[in-house]
């Protein structure tokens, strides 16, 4: 599972550690995934440890793996941080973030997932208060992780700006922070998520046909990497394979999971209203297949390697413009031509580079023409895959590693600085909104 880097600790002495807050184990989503993976490419360049929430049932290679208590996570992790130079970590609290600073160590922040444009989907269905105290809890996260942080990761070009604006909007971006570097190069890294090197192969390539018995060898598998979040549209994917199956019975559409595997991570409404629709339509388990659980990490190439097509649809809003549907490198990894609704930054990389086919919003027309222009054109299907052999170099982690073992080697921090009303002001925000959280649910 772990991609087997060449571990020549040329930095040995500095100590870099990576803090997740989420699952790192054999069932987790892409926060702990990314983390893992970093963990091991950094672990070539220096002495790396994982900080994992609770538990952990994965081994490493050339790095170690530490436990915290996230129920007390600030206060627990004090307590193991004191000897690193370097932390890297995506959502910080003030506790931790005092105690990172009082220690002198440098932390690089990691927004590669833009939470405070993200929060506007996930609490979309929540009361009122309870949607504005969740907005205000991640607004006063952000703004201290900005306020404390030496650098900054991003996923792309779009999220840099989006950075850029905030920073300016917040008067960090100022006089003396620009001329200390015009470029932002000490401030900012575009650092996305990554895939392995190594191909990826089935461990079971019969366990599609085991699990499924509906799916047969010569099927061509319309695959659904992830979850289904609420700001995805699956029923548009669904409506497209019905098309389908009016007129041919070979194409067939699996989500590879219904649920978060980390029980904090609330259900999602729209995972549900695509197995009623499913249902509904006679699709289930005939055209459409769904696992119900979690697959495990280094179980997913059993039906990544057995598919035709990788997809990702959602809706026309702000979080598509600046997400990072990590999923997508899924197919990259596997050469798996994709089909993905237009207006994100993948969207705009497979048309510039001929990458699959970009389709409109909730187009189910669209998605299913696609789907057969893939499945029955195999020139073109081949000219797709060629350039994905290509484009997917340059998300390697090895390479998204070297852009981060460059800010720690060169030294490339922003001297910053909080008064200590500050920090205390923006603390006291973010608790007040906790607060309103908890007695909003």
């Amino acid at each position: 599972m772990q991609t087997n880097y060449t571990k020549v600790a040329k930095n040995s002495q500095i100590k870099v550690g990576l803090i997740s807050a989420d699952v790192v184990g054999r069932k987790m989503a892409g926060p702990g995934m990314r983390y893992f993976e970093l963990a091991s490419a950094l672990a070539c360049d220096f002495s790396v440890f994982l900080f994992a929430p609770d538990s952990c049932d994965l081994s490493a290679n050339g790095f170690k793996i530490i436990t915290y208590n996230s129920k007390k996570s600030s206060s627990d992790l004090a307590k193991k941080i004191s000897d690193l130079n370097v932390i890297i970590a995506q959502n910080l609290r003030p506790p931790l973030l005092s105690d990172i600073k009082k220690l002198k160590i440098k932390f690089i922040a990691d927004l590669y997932d833009p939470l405070l444009i993200e929060v506007l989907e996930y609490a979309k269905d929540d009361n009122e208060k309870l949607r504005n105290a969740t907005f205000d809890f991640n607004y006063f996260s952000l703004l201290l992780q900005l306020a404390t942080a030496d650098h900054l990761l991003c996923a792309s070009d779009r999220q840099r700006d989006y950075y850029c604006g905030i920073l300016s909007g917040r008067q960090i971006l100022n006089p003396n922070f620009y001329n200390a570097s015009p470029n932002l190069e000490k401030f900012i890294t575009i650092a996305p998520f990554g895939l392995l090197s190594e191909k990826p192969k089935a461990k079971d390539p019969e366990a599609f046909y085991k699990k499924f018995p509906a799916i047969k060898k010569t099927d061509k598998i319309i695959y659904w990497g992830g979850g289904i979040w609420n700001w995805f549209d699956p029923i548009s994917v669904i409506k497209a394979v019905e098309i389908l199956a009016k007129k041919r019975d070979d194409i067939k559409l699996f989500f590879l999971g219904a649920k978060h595997p980390n029980p904090k991570i609330k259900k999602m409404r729209m995972a549900n209203e695509a197995i009623s629709y499913a249902k509904e339509k006679g699709l289930i388990d005939k055209f459409v297949f769904f696992n119900y659980d979690w697959t495990p990490y280094d179980e997913r190439t059993n039906y990544l390697c057995q598919s035709a097509i990788g997809i990702s649809t959602h809706f026309d809003n702000t979080e598509t413009r600046f997400s990072f549907r990590t999923r997508v490198l899924d197919y990259f990894w596997a050469d798996l031509p994709m089909i993905l609704t237009r207006g994100d930054y993948f969207a705009e990389l497979c048309e510039k580079r001929n990458l699959g086919v970009v389709v409109d919003y909730k187009n189910s027309k669209e998605i299913a023409a696609a789907a057969e222009k893939i499945v029955n054109d195999e020139k073109f299907r081949s000219e797709i895959i060629k350039n994905i052999s290509e484009v997917k170099k340059n998300f390697y982690w090895k390479s998204i590693a070297e852009n981060i073992a460059k800010i720690i080697k060169k030294d490339r921090f922003a001297e910053r600085k909080i008064s200590r009303y500050e920090f205390w002001r923006l603390t006291f925000h973010f608790y007040k909104a906790g607060l309103k959280k908890k007695l909003a649910k």
